[in-house]
C-alpha cells in the first residue's frame, strides 16, 4: 500500500532522530569505553533475594489474553487496596505499603504486563493504555471483587488514570502518585515548558533499540542511578538497600524483560490520537494526588493541573522527597493514605 504524505513525513522524522541520539550515544559509548574497556558491557547474574520470595504471598492470575503475577496480602473478604508499580519498577516498589495496609485491607501488587514475573507481550500494541487499563479492570473482577481503592505510582499512575477514566464504575477511590492525569500533563506541556526539557526521555524512547541498550550498559547501572543517585533517586538513601537493587537487576536482567516497559512509552505515543477522548474526561471517583515535591522528572504544577481534571480531588504535597515518594518517605505517606481512605 502507498504511504500518506505524513507516513512519510512520520517515518522521516523518526529516521533524523534516529541520527541525533545514535551519534551522540556512539560518542557516549566510545568515551566510556576507553574510561572502562569490556566493563562497560559486562553483565553479572542476578537473583532476586530469598526473602522476597519467601516473605510475601506470590500468586498468578490468568486475564482474557495475559498471566499477570500478583503478591498479596491481608483477608481477602476486607475492601481491596491494589497497588500498580511505575518504571522501571515491578510490585516490590510497594514494600513499605504491603505489610502496613494488610491489617485493613485485601492488599493485591500486581506486576504489570511486561513486568516481573507477568507474561510480555512483543508487540508495541500490546501496551496500548486501554489494554493496561482493561488488565486492572479484570484483576479486580477476578480476585472477586466489584470495585477498588486503586493506587499508582509513575506509569503505575498513568494506568490508574487511564482505568478510572474508562472503568469508573469499578474504582472506589483513586489514589495517585507523582503522575499527572493524562489531560492535565498535555496542558503542562504547553504552559510550563521546562516540562518539556524533563520528558525528553519520552523522545528517547520512541528510538528502537538502543533505549533498551542504554539501560542495560554498565551491568544495567542506569537502573540503580535512577534510585541512588542524586540527581534522581531517593534522597532517604537508606530506604534502598544493596538487596533492593539486587532484585530490580536480577526483574530487569531477565531475558527480553527490557522492551516491553519501554514499549509503553513507544505506545502511548503512537495512541496519542485515539486516545483524546479519554484523556479529556473528568475523573469522578473521590482522587488523592500524593506529590513528592522534588521530583527531576515532573514539575510540580503537574499536580495543581491534575487535580483539576477530577471532580473530587485533593493534593497532598511530601516535602524533601524524591519522584519515588512512596519508598522515599513511607511512613508520611501511609499516613497520608489511610487518611484519605478512611
Amino acid at each position: 500500500a502507498k504511504m500518506q504524505p505524513l507516513e512519510v513525513v512520520a517515518h522521516l522524522l523518526k529516521l533524523v532522530f534516529f541520527v541525533l541520539i545514535f551519534i551522540p550515544w556512539s560518542i557516549f559509548v566510545i568515551y566510556r569505553f576507553t574510561k572502562t574497556k569490556w566493563a562497560l558491557f559486562t553483565r553479572k547474574e542476578h537473583k532476586i533475594p530469598d526473602r522476597l520470595l519467601m516473605e510475601y504471598n506470590h500468586n498468578f492470575v490468568q486475564l482474557s489474553d495475559v498471566r499477570l503475577h500478583y503478591v498479596e496480602e491481608g483477608d481477602k473478604s476486607k475492601p481491596l487496596l491494589l497497588f500498580v508499580h511505575g518504571y522501571p519498577e515491578f510490585w516490590y516498589s510497594w514494600r513499605y505499603q504491603i505489610k502496613h495496609f494488610a491489617k485493613t485491607h485485601h492488599v493485591v501488587a500486581i506486576d504489570q504486563r511486561g513486568y516481573g514475573d507477568s507474561d510480555k507481550p512483543s508487540e508495541i500494541d500490546d501496551y496500548s493504555a486501554k489494554l493496561l487499563a482493561k488488565d486492572v479492570k479484570e484483576v479486580i473482577e477476578k480476585l472477586g471483587h466489584k470495585k477498588a481503592i486503586l493506587v499508582g505510582h509513575d506509569w503505575g499512575g498513568a494506568v490508574a488514570w487511564f482505568t478510572t477514566l474508562i472503568y469508573p464504575e469499578s474504582i472506589s477511590k483513586l489514589i495517585i502518585m507523582n503522575c499527572p492525569h493524562p489531560g492535565a500533563f498535555e496542558k503542562v506541556m504547553m504552559a510550563v515548558k521546562k516540562q518539556i526539557l524533563k520528558s525528553w526521555y519520552i523522545g528517547f524512547y520512541q528510538v528502537p533499540w538502543i533505549p533498551e541498550a542504554t539501560m542495560a550498559l554498565d551491568d544495567y547501572e542506569p537502573i540503580e542511578y535512577a534510585f541512588r543517585s542524586d540527581f534522581a533517586g531517593l534522597k532517604n538513601k537508606q530506604n534502598v538497600t544493596d538487596e533492593d537493587i539486587e532484585a530490580w537487576k536480577a526483574t530487569f536482567s531477565k531475558k527480553g524483560a527490557m522492551s516491553p516497559p519501554i514499549n509503553y512509552y513507544r505506545a502511548l505515543v503512537k495512541d496519542r490520537n485515539e486516545n483524546k477522548d479519554i484523556i479529556s474526561r473528568i475523573v469522578k471517583p473521590p482522587t488523592l494526588i500524593i506529590w513528592g515535591e522534588e521530583d527531576p522528572f515532573l514539575t510540580i504544577e503537574c499536580a495543581a493541573f491534575s487535580e483539576k481534571m477530577c471532580l473530587k480531588g485533593k493534593i497532598e504535597y511530601v516535602p524533601g522527597s524524591s519522584h519515588w515518594v512512596q519508598q522515599d518517605h513511607p511512613e508520611k505517606v501511609n499516613e497520608i493514605m489511610e487518611k484519605f481512605i478512611n
